[in-house]
C-alpha cells in the first residue's frame, strides 16, 4: 500500500478531506450505507453455512470454532426452523437488501458528486470574477476556461472515484472480519500475500502520477490551440495556413494519445500482475491450508468463496487509487488557480454603497502606474481633469500609455502612488468598485452574443422597455439598419455578431452602453477599423451625445476628434520618460 508520507498520497487524503468537508451529513450517511452494505453482505456469506449443512455437509469438525453452532443458535432464537425455504427466503430478503442499498447509494453518490462539480466551478468562476484585472490579463483565457470545464469535471470524477475506493475498502475489511472468523491463520496469510503484491505494484503509481502531468500540460495547450484557432479562423483560411495549424492540433492530440494509452497499460498490467500473482499465492495457501494447517473442507469452500469475493475488491481498491493519482495534478492546477484568484481578489461590494455621483469632474493626481515585470512606469506622476459632461480624446503613438490610463479612470487598474477622485471623493476600495457600477466601457474588440438584438441589448438592463430600446438605437445611429432586419430587434447576429458588419456592431455596442444609463463613456478605439462611412456615423451619435454624458475617447485619426473639447496628446522623449499635454479643442 502507498506510504502515508508519500506527497502523492498526502495530496489524496488532503482531497477527500476537503470533498468530506463540503458535504459532511451526506457523506456519513454514504458511508453507513456502504457499511450495511458491507455487513449484509457478509450476512449472506454466512447464510452458506445452513445451507451446505441442508445439503449434506458435516460442520462437526469445526465445531470448536463455535461459528456453526453461532449460526445454528441464531436462527434458533429467531425461532425459524432449519429447513431449505427459510433459508433461501432469507437469503432472498438479504440479497434484496443489498440490491435496495446498492440503489441508494448509486442515487446518493451521483448526487454528491454533480453538487461537488457545481460547488467548485462556482467558487473558481466567482473568484475569478472577483480578481482584479491586472491579475486576469496576465493569465491566458484558454487556462481559465479549461479549469472551469473540463478540470471541475476532473474533480468531479475524482469525487467519485474516492466514494468508489471507500465502498471496496468498507466491502474488504467486512470480507476480512469474516474471513478470520473462519481461520485467522489463512486470513493473515492472504493478508500477507496481498500485501506483498501491493509493494510489488507500488513502483506504478510514481510512473502513473508522471503521465497525469503530462496529459494535464497537454489538454492545456490543446485547449489553448483550439480557443486560439477557432477565434482566428477567418485568418488562417485568408492565409491559408488549415494545414500548419491542423498539424500543430495533431502533434499535441499524439502526445494526449499517448498518455491515454499508457495510462490504460499500466492499468491493464497492473490487473495482470496482481491477477497472476493472487492465483500463485492463493494456490500456495489452498495447498498449505490443507496439508499443514487441516482447514476442513466445509471452512476452505466458504474461505474460497470469501476470497474470489475479496480478491476483485483489493484489484478495485488499487486501480482506483491509480486513477486517483493520475486525476491529482488537475486537481491541483485548480486549487492553484483558485488560491491565486483568491489572493488576487478585489472585496466585496456592499449592497448599501452609494455609487459616486460626478456632479463636477474627475480628478487625477499624481498618479503612477507601472505593469509588473516592467522596469518603466506606463503612466507617471500624471494629472488631469476631466469636466462633466465634457468629451476628451486620449491621443498618442502605440504604447503611450492611452488604455492604459483609461483602465486607471474606469477603475480596472489600481495606481501605484497617486489618486483619482470623482469630486471630492476618492476612488479606492470599495468606492472604486461601486464607481464602476456607473461607466460604460466600448472597445474595439465587441463582444455580442449568439442571439437576438433584443437579448444583447437588455443584457446590461433586463427590465428595458421596447421604447428605451429604440430610445438608444437612435442615440448610436443604428435604429435605421435594425427597422431593416427582417425580425428586427428579434434578429438573431450570430456569433460575435458575425452576421453584423463592423461598423453596425460597433454601433449596436455603442446603444447597449448607453442603455445602462452611465455616469461617463469610455471609447477605446472603437472607431480604428471601420471605414470612413461608418465612423461618421458613430461621430454623429456622439455629436448628439456631446454636452450631455462625460464621453472619454481613446483614437489615433484626427478625424475621430474634430468634436471634442479637450485633448491630451501622450508621449515619451528621447529618454522614455513619459509626456503629456493637454489642451483645450
Amino acid at each position: 500500500m502507498p506510504s502515508m508520507f508519500d506527497p502523492r498520497f498526502r495530496q489524496l487524503w488532503h482531497a477527500f478531506l476537503d470533498f468530506f468537508q463540503f458535504a459532511p451529513s451526506q457523506l456519513t450517511l454514504t458511508l453507513l450505507l456502504m457499511l450495511f452494505q458491507g455487513l449484509t453482505a457478509g450476512v449472506g456469506l454466512l447464510l452458506i453455512i445452513p445451507l451446505l449443512q441442508l445439503v449434506g455437509f458435516s460442520f462437526a469438525e469445526q465445531m470448536d470454532s463455535g461459528l456453526a453452532n453461532r449460526v445454528g443458535a441464531l436462527f434458533a432464537e429467531l425461532d425459524i426452523q432449519l429447513t431449505l425455504p427459510a433459508v433461501l427466503f432469507i437469503y432472498i430478503c438479504v440479497v434484496t437488501s443489498i440490491a435496495t442499498t446498492r440503489y441508494w447509494l448509486t442515487v446518493l453518490s451521483a448526487t454528491i458528486q454533480q453538487r461537488y462539480i457545481n460547488f467548485i466551478r462556482n467558487r473558481l468562476y466567482s473568484a475569478l470574477l472577483k480578481s482584479n484585472w491586472q491579475f486576469i490579463v496576465q493569465h491566458k483565457m484558454s487556462d481559465f476556461t479549461h479549469s472551469l470545464t473540463g478540470q471541475v469535471q476532473s474533480i468531479g470524477y475524482m469525487a467519485q472515484q474516492m466514494l468508489q475506493l471507500l465502498s471496496n475498502i468498507i466491502l474488504t475489511l467486512v470480507y476480512v472480519l469474516f474471513a478470520l472468523l473462519l481461520s485467522w491463520q489463512m486470513c493473515l496469510l492472504a493478508l500477507a500475500c496481498a500485501a506483498g503484491l501491493l509493494l510489488v505494484l507500488l513502483p506504478f503509481n510514481k510512473v502513473i502520477y508522471h503521465s497525469g502531468e503530462i496529459q494535464l500540460t497537454s489538454f492545456k495547450s490543446i485547449f489553448q490551440m483550439l480557443t486560439e484557432q477557432l477565434a482566428s479562423l477567418k485568418m488562417i483560411k485568408s492565409y491559408a495556413s488549415e494545414t500548419h495549424y491542423a498539424k500543430q492540433v495533431a502533434q499535441t492530440s499524439e502526445l494526449l494519445e499517448q498518455q491515454q494509452i499508457k495510462m490504460t497499460r499500466i492499468n491493464a498490467l497492473t490487473q495482470w500482475v496482481f491477477m497472476v500473482g493472487a492465483v500463485i499465492a492463493f494456490s500456495v495457501l489452498f495447498y498449505f491450508s490443507l496439508q499443514w494447517l487441516s482447514v476442513p473442507l466445509a471452512t476452505l469452500l466458504l474461505l474460497l468463496l470469501i476470497f474470489s469475493r475479496l480478491l476483485p475488491q483489493v484489484l478495485g481498491i488499487h486501480s482506483t487509487y491509480q486513477r486517483l493519482l493520475h486525476q491529482i495534478p488537475a486537481l491541483h492546477d485548480v486549487k492553484q488557480m483558485l488560491k491565486h484568484c483568491q489572493d488576487a481578489q478585489e472585496g466585496e461590494l456592499s449592497a448599501r454603497l452609494v455609487t459616486p455621483q460626478l456632479k463636477h469632474k474627475i480628478v487625477l493626481k499624481n498618479v503612477s502606474y507601472c505593469y509588473p515585470g516592467q522596469k518603466k512606469p506606463v503612466i507617471d506622476c500624471f494629472n488631469m481633469e476631466i469636466k462633466r459632461n465634457q468629451t476628451v480624446a486620449l491621443v498618442g503613438v502605440s504604447g503611450a500609455g492611452k488604455s492604459t490610463l483609461a483602465d486607471l479612470i474606469v477603475g480596472l487598474l489600481v495606481p501605484d502612488s497617486g489618486r483619482i477622485f470623482c469630486d471630492d471623493t476618492p476612488l479606492c476600495g470599495e468606492q472604486r468598485l461601486a464607481w464602476r457600477r456607473s461607466l460604460a466601457y466600448v472597445t474595439q474588440e465587441v463582444f455580442l452574443f449568439h442571439q437576438s438584438i433584443r437579448h444583447n441589448l437588455t443584457w446590461v438592463k433586463p427590465d428595458a422597455s421596447e421604447a428605451e430600446l429604440w430610445r438608444v438605437l437612435q442615440l448610436a445611429a443604428a435604429d435605421d439598419f435594425i427597422r431593416q432586419l427582417p425580425h428586427g430587434l428579434d434578429t438573431v447576429i450570430g456569433d460575435r455578431g458575425v452576421r453584423l458588419s463592423g461598423g453596425e456592431r460597433q454601433r449596436l455596442a455603442l446603444a447597449r452602453a448607453l442603455l445602462s444609463n452611465p455616469q461617463l463613456l469610455i471609447l477605446d478605439e472603437a472607431t480604428s477599423a471601420l471605414d470612413h462611412d461608418n465612423e461618421q456615423k458613430i461621430q454623429q451619435a456622439l455629436l448628439k451625445l456631446q454636452g450631455k454624458l462625460t464621453i472619454v475617447i481613446i483614437a489615433h485619426r484626427n478625424t475621430t476628434i474634430q468634436h471634442v473639447d479637450a485633448i491630451v496628446r501622450l508621449g515619451r522623449n528621447s529618454d522614455q520618460q513619459i509626456l503629456a499635454v493637454c489642451e483645450e479643442a
